[in-house]
This record gives C-alpha cells, structure tokens and sequence, in this order.
C-alpha cells in the first residue's frame, strides 16, 4: 500500500489552533521542503506571517474561516450532501473506519476534515484509501477552494491547495472514474457539491460492488 503518512501532517494544520501549531507549521514546512519544494518559499512566508498572530488571533482567523460567518465548512460531508440524508449514512462508515483504525475523534464528527485526513493517513485498506481519497476528500477539497475564487491570499487556502496537489498526486481514480464528479459541480454556484448518483461509498463500499 502506498505511503499516505503526510496526510496527518497536513490534518494538524486544519486543527484548532493551540500552543502546538508552530509545532506542526514547522512539520508542515519540513515535509513541503521534501514533497513540494517550488511551494516552500512562499509558504514559509505565509506560515511566518500566520505565526506571528498570537494564539487567540489564530483562534480568531480560524473562526472566521471555518465557523462564524464561514468561508466554508471543515466537515467535508456536509460540504458534499448538505443535510442530506446520504451524510448520515458516509458517517456510520466513517465511524467504523475510525473505530477501525484507532482515530478518536474527539468532540468533532468523523468527516470533520482533520479526522478524514487522519483516517486517511492510517488505513490499511487501499481499496478504502482510494474510495475515500478521490469520490470523496477530492472533490469536497475542490469545492471549497471556489469558495476562496475571490480572495487572493489567504492562510487556509494555500493549505487547502497544497492538500488538492497531494490528493491528485496520490489518488489518479483509475477504476473509480464512473464516480467523478462533473466539472460544473465546481463552478462556484452551488451551496453544496451533491452527490454523483453512482457515489456508492455512502451506502457501502465501492469495492465491494464492483466484485459483484
């Protein structure tokens, strides 16, 4: 199975912010270094200026971003179905996974992003990390950068891209492409990505019925 490992490096930078973010900024910068190393100086930069806020201001700038009056939203289920009945039932699987894998997921729900990239990062199951990977982290990642189409320079959204790189690197869909998302789902006009009719991972998983 490939090596998903950076995934929980780039979990810890969607946390909340507290006394440990220059910790994982500086695990984040060190990974980018080796992985993406033509991103790293103008990442350095913006995680330096990032940096420089105090732990409440950080606090603050996350809030704004992911909370009170949000850019957009971290629980990627709810990105892609809304409150659609179809996020409860991606919850039951991710539950189990996690419970699977040993992720607590503390006060979150199981597709809050950290949680996702984190069962991503340990799953042992590569038919699992696929489906999970590109049906559903991609195209939620995907749609909320059209949220950031008018702001320019923005702390998350430059993680935000980052993540889309490795995901695109790591999860090509091949055998999966039946359940990608059309390009229009990503022009910015929609409140949330929906579901393809075929994304069967909410109701069980996609391996399972293509061995039918």
């Amino acid at each position: 199975m490939k090596n998903l490992s950076h995934y929980k490096i780039v979990a810890n930078m969607f946390s909340y912010p507290n006394e440990q973010a220059g910790e994982y900024s500086n695990e984040f910068l060190d990974m980018i270094l080796v992985e993406l190393p033509e991103r790293y100086p103008a990442l350095q930069q913006q995680i330096s200026e990032h940096n420089q806020l105090s732990i409440r201001e950080q606090q603050e700038y996350y809030l704004k971003t992911f909370d009170v009056q949000a850019i957009c939203y971290l629980d990627i289920g709810y990105v892609l179905f809304g409150e659609d009945y179809k996020r409860a039932q991606l919850l039951v699987n991710l539950q189990s996974e996690h419970k699977k894998t040993g992720i607590d997921c503390g006060s979150e729900l199981g597709d809050h992003l950290p949680n996702v990239l984190t069962l991503l990062s340990k799953t042992t199951d590569p038919d699992f990390a696929d489906e999970l990977g590109f049906i559903i982290t991609m195209p939620a990642i995907r749609f909320m950068l059209t949220r950031f189409k008018n702001i320019t320079t923005h702390y998350y959204k430059e993680i935000l891209e980052v993540l889309l790189v490795f995901l695109q690197r790591d999860f090509n869909g091949k055998g999966l492409m039946e359940f990608a998302m059309p390009e229009e789902v990503f022009n910015g006009d929609r409140d949330f990505v929906m579901s393809s009719p075929k994304s069967v991972i909410c109701d069980s998983f996609c391996h399972k019925h293509k061995t039918i």
